[in-house]
């Protein structure tokens, strides 16, 4: 069984996922004083069940080569949100170099731009579907993930 799966990041961002947690900890002092304590702690560790899956949510992308499919979806733990689609072959990894920009304000209202490029890498099936893989600002590292990738799934 051939399956290879491709971490792309994190579906939820940080600021997010500490919005979650102190949500938690404020319902979870509100409903000492709104509920008696017992079903106070009791609805509390229902809450913070969703914790762990809301913080460790990633997006990624699982090629299994016995069934021909791509899952392009978030992993937490140890389920998948998503549809697995149906390919016939993959034609070719790529990777475009795309020039970013991002502007910076001061407090004397200055502005500061900054011009970048980034790496990013996709998949593209032989039905013409493109899946982005992942990014980074260092051309070295994408390639040499491209070529670990394109190794597992032998591809020239």
């Amino acid at each position: 069984m051939k399956i290879i799966r491709i971490n792309k990041g994190k579906a939820v961002s940080l600021p997010i996922r500490f919005v979650a947690v102190v949500a938690t900890v404020v319902l979870t002092i509100k409903l000492m004083d709104w509920l008696p304590e017992p079903w106070s702690i009791l609805v509390a560790m229902a809450i913070s069940t969703i914790l762990p899956a809301i913080w460790f949510a990633t997006n990624v992308i699982i090629i299994n080569e016995d069934n021909k499919t791509i899952f392009d979806g978030v992993w937490t733990m140890g389920r998948k949100l998503g549809k697995p689609s149906k390919y016939d072959s993959i034609e070719k990894i790529f990777i475009n170099k795309v020039k970013t920009k991002q502007t910076m304000y001061s407090l004397s209202n200055k502005q500061n731009i900054i011009a970048n490029h980034e790496y990013r890498a996709y998949l593209k099936t032989g039905e013409g579907d493109k899946y982005y893989l992942f990014s980074h600002p260092l051309e070295e590292r994408v390639v040499e993930k491209v070529t670990k990738i394109k190794h597992k799934l032998e591809i020239n």
